[in-house]
């Protein structure tokens, strides 16, 4: 089959390789359309996936079409198909509380596009229970967008965020975007949204679901933000994974306002702790999603109560990744969420 390998840092290369064989317990599917998630050019930037090892295929954002059921009765050939890319022990901590996106063996289990094979291929194996049937109210490309929007309700839900609360998200990538949307789902009075990329800002601006968007890079931008809501921010939702957008949050934050995490950043960080403990500031993480928030996530687009669609700014082949990894890594690009058309 064909499938793009991460070959080195910074080097995908499209190469044939062997496609995953039956054994009458996995779902073998044909990939259709994949998301290039912010976490693939991490692992692009170093050449290793999330264990360390090189020869990753990557991809965790995706649909597809049914070859080989395995042993789930309920599937049949042909079947329109997305899965959730996690493999939970079912057994530890996390899992018996509930909290299977904290499975505290995951590290040593298979997840598919972050350490065994994902989705930047013709075919790709899942678990028989995490894979979910799609209804025909959801389009491919709508499809490869509920993972994402899942991982931004799932911070939405973190936030605590209700009705009339004044909300900051630093930035205006797609998983800034998307819980800028469930932000707006969930009741909040204002939205405003910050972002070091100029096409981003009037990407952001466009899409309707924030009340304002701020040049992250203006040295007087917390001053600006709270003279634009005459005050400070109920809850900020952390997104750039960068010093100063989580800095930014916090001093643009309301004495016991609350912090949510949702960026990634793979080396040590400076934050300023003084201001988050004289404001008291509630400052939480998030990571992944639930099962059930992916299956909630699913119903809001298939009734069209979530529109992901506005997110994508374009589609490629396979053939183009490596060039679409580096375009978004530059930080100028005007792309906000790129997938790739694979059948």
């Amino acid at each position: 089959m064909h499938a793009v390998k991460l070959t080195g840092p910074k080097r995908l290369e499209l190469m044939e390789t062997e496609a995953p064989g039956s054994d009458g317990e996995n779902v073998i599917i044909k990939v259709s359309t994949c998301g290039i998630c912010g976490s693939d050019i991490h692992y692009w930037e170093s050449g290793l996936d999330m264990c360390g090892v090189p020869g990753l295929i990557l991809g965790h954002e995706f649909c597809g079409s049914v070859v080989d059921p395995g042993s789930r009765s309920d599937l049949l050939p042909h079947d329109r198909v997305t899965a959730l890319p996690l493999d939970p022990c079912g057994t530890c901590e996390s899992c018996r509380t509930g909290h299977p996106n904290l499975c505290t063996r995951g590290m040593k289990r298979s997840i598919p596009g972050n350490n065994s094979p994902g989705a930047y291929a013709q075919y790709l194996k899942v678990r028989p229970d995490m894979v979910r049937k799609l209804p025909d109210s959801i389009s491919d490309l709508e499809a490869a967008m509920i993972e994402p929007a899942s991982v931004a309700l799932h911070a939405v839900h973190k936030a605590g965020i209700t009705t009339g609360d004044r909300v900051l998200i630093t930035g205006g990538g797609s998983i800034g975007l998307l819980c800028a949307a469930w932000a707006k789902i969930s009741g909040a009075s204002y939205i405003a949204l910050t972002e070091i990329n100029a096409n981003r800002r009037a990407f952001a601006m466009e899409s309707g679901d924030v009340d304002a968007v701020f040049d992250a890079t203006d040295a007087k931008l917390v001053s600006s933000m709270k003279r634009a809501i005459q005050g400070s921010f109920d809850v900020a939702i952390e997104t750039s994974a960068s010093d100063g957008g989580i800095n930014a949050a916090i001093s643009a934050l309301r004495p016991r306002g609350r912090l949510l995490l949702a960026g990634i950043s793979f080396h040590p960080q400076a934050i300023m702790t003084l201001v988050l403990v004289i404001k008291e500031i509630d400052q939480k993480s998030a990571l992944g999603y639930l099962p059930e928030e992916f299956d909630l996530t699913m119903e809001y687009i298939s009734r069209k109560r979530l529109n992901v669609a506005k997110i994508i700014s374009r589609t490629i082949g396979l053939h183009e990744v490596q060039d679409a990894f580096e375009r978004l890594s530059s930080n100028t690009s005007a792309d906000v969420k790129i997938l790739i058309r694979i059948a």
